[in-house]
């Protein structure tokens, strides 16, 4: 049995080489210790299944200097200049020799081994010069050819060169993905829902009250390395996603002493400099965060705010209750100003001192966008749709992020590494908005103002330790702890609503549950893992290498979530003008005798949930001969999940409590065939799983828009299983270059999807469906055309139905139709010249989606959707000297509208304009 550690995650592989040209090495090479010295490093892989090599010994010939590769098959050799041969020996592998590497007074080179146990010893002369930031491409296709799995990555460089701002950008760049409001990700035609995401390995929180995915515009794209897409399932891995699982990896060590900065200014043609609406905020809603500006005023007591009762002997003196209303800003509407620039600044460190690495990023940004919408709400009358609610919007948002990540490694020997992992991310949208229009219920003219701030934030440190024992059997143990904690704020929600009085020909202040209103939202969300990965490495009877992996998985998830609603409501208002603006109406005079505070917080506005995962897995990665590989096993997850939702005011009432508890056996089962050394045929069987967000099972009910619909959860949910097949036939001609034809079907027992209720205003819930499909093809390619001259594309056509059960007081429009969010087609193009001579490239990149169900249709309307729309976006990028780079980028070139349509009528439009920046960078 050989000695060696064959590590699984293949995302690691830096095969980023800049390897020269020039004549084999014809004499030695002189070591002076006090000469200026340059770094060979690189990666030794198994050229089986691409797993990472460790302990292979790695000498430069004639010079005595010999290093050791680690536990992810990496190595780093320091040498004065000169021209080398590079040896690789390990075990009973074939020796590798690398020749002609030619390195320069502090130049890195990265020089990847692949070593292969069934050819005799050989040589390679390098041959060809290359940039080490273009064979980043090539890593990710690497690590995609090698893979278990069927998977989609993108990796730091492309990211930097199409300017993504986010992981939600990124995202919409990769086959068959698309992103809803700019930040949900659907994969394969499924929504969020049926997504999953992991940093560094570990489930994520979420700052989502009804959404189980994490937003993706959290993650600064400047903090990524790479992004990878699992389509189909192995047990090591979460069982609970059936598009995708997003496996998010940030800034990883560098190999020698690296310090970036960079800075962006932009504008938009929408927003920047035109008028903007915003509002007197704290002094640091700059960088994404409330200074307790907005926070409840500290008199407010915990105990509900309503007038005293002498029945119930509970309640607040008149008295207190003006002095709780009065503790409130009287800041209602906001005021017009010059729309700032849009701007983003990043710093990068990192280093890596024979055993500690240490690597720092420090990303923020902040971003204004202005819009004007239309949105009309419909009927139907004589099988013909009439519009009820007709409103003009007009909304002003200002984004703020910022993100860190600081990590420190420590290799107690070559054997051993123990890490520790930081990532931070913090965003705030601050939002004004007015809509004015008609209102059918009421039959007059409306007109609403909301202030609104919003701060999420994630933040994951995780613990790690990687071990190789040679002496055990050949095996690898990996371990890690994380804490994850999602945070979402929103403090001071502030509404008002003026209705247009006939008589008086003015907007008066309305008696409504929407105006006057104040309200505060806080969620928190924490996850504790604890993982471990055995593997056990051992030869097959072909002398292959071969894999056992085990492992148990323990997940504990609280979630937390409380609202707050307080109302001035009307008390005595004859004599007064209630046409003024709120901050006259509003005042402390008025305040007692005019308008009494309330509060209105529900029995159900707050719910307490946990969620316990227990999980073990045993799986195989086994080549049954050199072309045909079995990666898969089998996954036991047992989850048990409840829901309480109580009156904190109220300790007498009996609330709900919603619980799921289910063990499920998940099997996972990928066959990999390679036709060629460049080419193979895949094949996937996976059974996974999808269990209600906790949002879903709490009856909190919320209302975003005046005759919009309410929200409420369905305690009686059951979890959805997934049975899913794949097909992936791929090519890789080139190490830059792509042929891939994936086929899927997946079938569904007991969706989960949303409906309309039939109550007297009618609401949104969830229920369990009798079933669903979703099926589709994908199309990839890239190419190199030409000297400079590549092009990538992609293309997915997704089909998909669900079948709802018909039920008494049924008002859903259409029992069977395709899956909400879904489009049937999606299309991804970029053409990138590059021209070395002058340092300088250009990339056009063209995105197009097809329409997809927004809403689903009731009471005989048709289902809303968003009508099909493409985005062009050019990036221009030059380097002026070594260190320093300049980048101009143009975001939605042709601003096409945004067009949501019921029955074939408008029902929603804007724009959001064009987007230009110009961007600076420096390296030392």
């Amino acid at each position: 049995m050989r000695t060696r550690c064959l590590a699984l995650y293949v995302g690691t592989l830096l095969f980023a080489g800049a390897i020269p040209s020039i004549a084999a090495q014809e004499a030695p090479c002189p070591q002076d210790p006090a000469a200026p010295k340059g770094k060979i490093v690189g990666t030794v892989l198994d050229a089986t299944n691409g797993m990472t090599l460790p302990t292979v010994s790695v000498e430069a010939l004639g010079t005595g200097t010999v290093v050791h590769s680690d536990l992810d098959g990496k190595y780093v050799l320091e040498l004065a200049p000169c021209t080398y041969e590079v040896r690789f020996l390990f075990s009973d592998y074939p020796e590798q020799v690398i020749r002609g590497v030619q390195l320069s007074a502090g130049q890195v080179i990265t020089v990847d081994a692949v070593l292969d146990p069934a050819t005799v010893a050989y040589e390679i002369e390098v041959s060809a010069e290359l940039e080490p930031e273009q064979t980043s491409d090539a890593a990710q296709l690497l690590a995609r050819r090698r893979a278990g799995v069927i998977s989609d990555n993108v990796g730091a460089d492309a990211i930097r060169k199409n300017a993504d701002s986010d992981a939600a950008a990124v995202m919409e760049r990769v086959t068959g993905v698309s992103v809803v409001g700019n930040q949900y990700v659907f994969v394969r035609g499924l929504g969020e829902r049926y997504s999953n995401t992991v940093l560094n390995g570990s489930i994520l929180p979420t700052t989502e009250p009804d959404k189980r995915v994490v937003p993706f515009d959290l993650f600064p794209a400047g903090l990524i390395e790479n992004i990878q897409v699992v389509k189909s399932y192995t047990p090591d891995k979460p069982a609970e996603f059936a598009g995708g699982l997003v496996e998010i990896e940030p800034v990883s060590f560098p190999r020698q002493w690296t310090l970036n900065f960079s800075t962006s200014q932009g504008s938009n043609t929408e927003t920047t400099f035109d008028t903007f609406m915003t509002y007197p905020g704290g002094d640091l809603d700059w960088l994404g965060f409330d200074d307790g500006t907005r926070s409840l005023p500290g008199v407010i007591p915990s105990e509900k705010v309503v007038r005293g009762s002498a029945a119930s002997g509970r309640g607040f003196t008149p008295a207190a209750l003006e002095a709780f209303g009065e503790s409130f800003s009287n800041v209602w509407e906001p005021s017009g100003s010059d729309a700032l620039q849009n701007q983003s600044y990043s710093l990068f460190f990192g280093n890596t001192w024979k055993r500690i690495g240490v690597v720092f990023s420090l990303s923020t940004s902040y971003k204004n966008q202005h819009q004007f919408e239309d949105q009309t709400y419909y009927g139907v009358s004589s099988d013909r749709l009439t519009v009820q609610n007709d409103y003009d919007f007009d909304i002003s948002t200002t984004t703020a992020r910022l993100g860190v990540v600081g990590n420190l490694s420590f290799r107690l020997t070559p054997n051993h590494t123990l890490a520790l992992e930081n990532f931070y991310s913090n965003k705030a949208s601050n939002e004004t908005r007015i809509f004015e229009g008609f209102n059918d219920d009421i039959r007059t003219q409306i007109r609403n103002t909301r202030l609104r701030w919003v701060e999420e934030n994630i933040r994951s440190t995780k613990f790690s330790g990687e071990h190789f024992l040679p002496d055990f059997a050949s095996s690898r143990f990996d371990w890690h702890v994380t804490h994850s904690r999602a945070q979402l704020d929103e403090p001071d929600l502030r509404e008002v609503l003026y209705e247009f009085n006939p008589v008086r020909n003015a907007f008066v202040l309305a008696d409504e549950s929407q105006s006057g209103l104040r309200m505060f939202n806080q969620l928190d969300d924490t996850i504790l893992e604890f993982g471990a990965d055995w593997s056990l490495f051992f030869d097959q009877w072909q002398g292959l290498p071969a894999l056992i992996k085990f492992g148990p998985l323990l997940v504990n998830r609280e979630r937390d979530f409380s609202s707050r609603r307080f109302r001035f409501r009307p008390r005595n208002t004859i004599g007064v003008d209630l046409s003024l603006p709120p901050e006259q109406l509003f005042t402390p005079a008025n305040i007692g005798p005019v308008f009494e505070l309330t509060e209105e917080t529900r029995n159900t506005d707050t719910y307490a949930a946990n969620q316990d995962i227990t999980a073990f897995y045993g799986m195989v990665d086994l080549p049954f001969s050199r072309k045909l590989r079995l990666v898969g096993g089998l996954r036991v997850e047992r989850s048990d999940q409840v829901v309480d939702t109580f009156d904190p005011f109220n300790p007498d009432f009996v609330g709900v409590q919603a619980a799921l508890d289910n063990t499920d056996l998940l099997p996972g089962l990928n066959l990999i065939y390679g036709l060629r050394d460049d080419m193979n045929l895949r094949f996937g069987y996976s059974r996974s799983v999808n269990r209600p967000e906790f949002r879903e099972l709490a009856p909190f009910e919320f209302t975003d828009v005046v005759g919009g619909r309410a929200v409420v959860g369905n305690p009686d949910l059951r979890r959805a299983l997934i049975a899913n097949y794949d097909v992936r036939w791929e090519w890789f001609p080139d190490p830059t270059e792509v042929y891939a034809v994936s086929f899927f079907y997946k079938d569904f027992t007991d969706p989960i999807e949303r409906i309309v209720e039939p109550t007297a205003q009618l609401r949104t819930s969830f229920t369990n469906a009798l079933g669903a499909r979703n099926a589709g093809l994908e199309l990839e390619l890239r190419k190199h055309l030409a000297s400079g001259l590549d092009i990538a594309g992609n293309y997915a056509l997704v089909d998909s139905q669900i079948e709802l059960e018909a039920t008494a007081g049924q008002v859903q429009t259409s029992l069977e139709r395709p899956l909400a969010g879904q489009s049937r087609h999606l299309f991804n193009l970029m053409l990138e010249q590059r021209i070395e001579a002058l340092d300088f490239g250009a990339r056009l990149l063209y995105n197009y989606v097809g329409r997809r169900i927004t809403d689903v249709g009731s009471l005989g309307l048709p289902d809303i959707y968003e009508e099909d729309n493409s985005f062009l976006d050019a990036v221009f990028d030059k380097n002026l000297w070594n260190q320093l780079g300049i980048r101009f980028s143009v975001e939605n070139l042709t601003d096409h509208p945004y067009v949501f349509t019921q029955g074939g009528q408008p029902q929603r439009l804007f724009k959001l304009g064009r987007t230009y920046a110009l961007s600076f960078s420096y390296a030392l």
